[in-house]
């Protein structure tokens, strides 16, 4: 396998959700320095998978250990030291071996995990649309993707819980218990927060309210669920009335500031369950030192699923020899590629 490809990334297993905010602060300025990073470089063809959990740069460059030493520095830049501290560094076989894995959802806090699938594919797709992404890259990831649907049909790897939205919904019930789960916000209409709305309505909150910029795709979900629609203000008035929060929306900073919750709930003298999704974070962590405000984050979820991810031992072990089987035959193929080019006459 070519030396040529490797990885370089941050996750969610030993950085905190501070470093990685500093990481993903805003969208635009992380895909911007994106493209400086792989001039500078010198990467040939390059993928960028940022999620709510990692950030990972696939590279491929002549140069190896300059790009690898080059990719580092762009994290440290972004992110400080505690990213010198965490950095993980592979190359070749290894690093191809550690892209199935995520795309398999190996590698994510929920085993199985199905959104981690769509997002390698989305990194894939903005690689190519970029124009940075080549033959390698093309064949690599084609066959990340290939072997995750794979591991996922042969398997049971993505029973029981297998997404963020899942987790929030399962917190939720064991917040409220086997009674009335009273009146839920869901701020935000994209995928995760389509899967808080999807779960709690099968654990019986039918009071759910979603709250989105654009009122359209929150009516779109609301008919999908059987909840009500809102605009994104009239869902923090709804705060003052509201039980539990969830909040999942695309942002470069909080969308929900301490004063401002202060200021909705007024008066009120009950508790509110805040669940925030968003990575960077959506609720400002202030609002966490307001009387009778409970905040959970990305890491909260964690000791949620914990059980459930013991329970799926046995199928672990299953989709992770699929995994090794499709990593093992891209390798191959790799480098039938690579013998091919080095025996074909100079042009």
């Amino acid at each position: 396998m070519d030396a040529r490809f490797f990885v370089t990334g941050l996750n969610h297993l030993e950085t905190s959700v501070q470093c990685r905010e500093r990481l993903v602060r805003a969208d635009s300025s992380l895909e911007e320095s994106f493209r400086g990073l792989r001039v500078e470089a010198g990467l040939t063809q390059a993928v960028l998978l940022s999620t709510c959990s990692r950030l990972e740069v696939y590279g491929w460059s002549p140069d190896p250990a300059a790009a690898r030493a080059r990719t580092a520095a762009w994290f440290i830049e972004r992110a400080g030291l505690e990213a010198r501290r965490h950095l993980d560094e592979r190359a070749g076989e290894d690093a191809l071996a550690h892209l199935f894995r995520v795309a398999s959802g190996l590698e994510s806090w929920i085993l199985g995990e199905t959104e981690i699938l769509s997002q390698v594919r989305k990194a894939y797709a903005a690689s190519v649309a970029a124009g940075a992404a080549g033959a390698e890259l093309h064949r690599i990831f084609q066959s990340a993707v290939a072997a995750g649907k794979a591991a996922r049909a042969a398997t049971g790897i993505q029973d029981g819980i297998h997404s963020i939205g899942g987790a929030a919904a399962l917190l939720a019930r064991r917040i409220f218990g086997e009674r009335d789960g009273g009146r839920v916000v869901v701020f935000g209409a994209g995928e995760a927060a389509r899967a808080v709305c999807r779960h709690l309505a099968a654990k019986d909150f039918n009071r759910l309210l979603i709250a989105n910029r654009t009122r359209e795709r929150a009516e779109e979900l609301a008919r999908l669920i059987g909840g009500q629609a809102a605009t994104f203000e009239e869902g923090l008035r709804a705060l003052a009335d509201a039980d539990a929060a969830v909040f999942s929306v695309s942002s470069s900073g909080p969308v929900l500031e301490r004063a401002e919750l202060e200021r909705r709930l007024a008066g009120r003298h009950r508790p509110i369950f805040l669940i925030d999704l968003g990575l960077p974070r959506n609720v400002d962590p202030e609002c966490a030192g307001l009387p009778d405000v409970f905040l959970y984050g990305l890491d909260d979820l964690k000791d949620v699923v914990a059980r459930s991810m013991e329970r799926k031992a046995g199928v672990k072990k299953e989709a992770e020899a699929v995994v090794r089987e499709a990593a093992a035959d891209c390798v191959l193929q790799l480098d039938k590629a690579r013998l091919r080019r080095e025996a074909a006459p100079a042009a």
